[in-house]
């Protein structure tokens, strides 16, 4: 299985009745971003509220969150529906799982090295591995 964005892999996820009922909600979608390696959204529910949807892969499971009821319930709901209907109308898809993190990388190449030591032995403190990792290179240079 890949990780491409279709109207079927939608439909499954969605199931039949959250699948139409986001197919006239693609005009609700009040905003849309495509970061490295997930789309963020604002979607306006019938309530007139603003709900924060959230597309993304997990290894070849597209993943959807929302902050509507439904959504909250772990459901994958007409406003995440809409929201990939939108990205497919614009040519667009949700990103990998393994893409380049360009924005953390630029966040990080903006950041002082003090805060960066500070956050990584935050990080390495409780992470063994990742601690085992940090002192094994320090001792190749």
């Amino acid at each position: 299985m890949s990780t491409t964005l279709t109207t079927e892999l939608l439909l499954h996820r969605a199931g039949t009745k959250s699948y139409w009922r986001g197919l006239t909600y693609r005009e609700s979608v009040l905003s849309l971003r495509v970061h490295s390696r997930h789309v963020a959204a604002r979607v306006r529910g019938g309530d007139d509220a603003a709900y924060v949807v959230e597309l993304s892969w997990s290894g070849t499971h597209l993943m959807g969150a929302c902050t509507c009821p439904h959504g909250s319930e772990g459901f994958f709901c007409k406003h995440c529906v809409a929201v990939g209907l939108v990205l497919l109308d614009r040519g667009e898809t949700v990103p990998p799982p393994d893409a380049e993190d360009v924005e953390l990388k630029d966040a990080l190449r903006s950041l002082p090295a003090e805060v960066l030591r500070d956050l990584l032995y935050d990080r390495a403190a409780g992470d063994g591995p990742l601690r085992t990792r940090i002192i094994k290179k320090s001792q190749e240079n």
